[in-house]
């Protein structure tokens, strides 16, 4: 499993985080990051989607909502994965085509959420604010991502 991209968004959508993985020798390209902002944001529609139908589900029978979203949605060679928090923050990775393991999968956005808690728990930090400044956060991102720390 290859992560190309990981995006934190915040609770009125707005984009809190979005790195795209590229090369180590050079950055990548503005088309190609825009190319990961706009998969990011059409991954929201299929979060709501998710959202209402666990609602509905939950409301219908009182089950518990998983934050775990799965699959959101495939497109081109790449699979898009997502998550939501109890404060409505919302994670998403998009992978390559391969198939992961949901183990894998679950364990990565665990591990991206204690991150996220870690780094908005500091009291300079403003909350729903823009983590772009967080350079321990961005240091650990790149960390998990580039080894596979999940």
């Amino acid at each position: 499993m290859t992560i190309l991209a990981v995006a934190v968004l915040g609770k009125e959508n707005n984009p809190l985080y979005i790195h795209a993985v590229g090369p180590k020798e050079s950055p990548l390209p503005h088309e190609e990051q825009m190319r990961y902002h706009l998969i990011v944001h059409t991954a929201l529609d299929y979060i709501e989607e998710r959202m209402a139908a666990q609602r509905q589900a939950a409301a219908g029978g009182g089950a518990k909502m998983d934050m775990y979203l799965g699959m959101l949605y495939p497109i081109e060679q790449l699979r898009v994965y997502g998550q939501l928090t109890s404060c409505h923050i919302k994670l998403i990775a998009v992978i390559d085509d391969e198939e992961p393991k949901e183990t894998e999968l679950r364990a990565l956005f665990r591990r991206l959420h204690a991150l996220y808690v870690d780094t908005v728990s500091n009291p300079f930090h403003t909350y729903d604010s823009e983590l772009y400044g967080s350079t321990s956060f961005q240091r650990q991102v790149e960390r998990i991502v580039e080894a596979g720390l999940w």
